[in-house]
């Protein structure tokens, strides 16, 4: 999923950090094999900071296709001019 973010200036850099988490199954209970989470600063132009936050889940069954759900919270930390 993407977000868009616009500052009351322009940005001359950009990050962002994941502040917390929480994912878990829907249809019952499974043994986690990975679990990714990631917060991307995808592109700055001007007075816009887009970020890309991925998350995914996986059992040791070797496939994607339980369904999960969960939020994950992050800032967007900017240099502005």
């Amino acid at each position: 999923m993407e977000f868009a973010f616009e500052f009351p200036s322009n940005v001359r850099s950009a990050e962002a950090a994941l502040n917390g988490f929480n994912v878990g199954y829907t249809n019952g209970d499974h043994h986690l094999l990975r679990t990714e989470i990631d917060t991307l600063v995808t592109s700055i132009s001007l007075n816009t900071v887009r970020v890309r936050v991925t998350l995914s889940l996986r059992d040791s069954s070797g496939t994607f296709d339980d369904p999960y759900n969960g939020y994950i919270d992050f800032m967007v930390i900017v240099d502005r001019v």
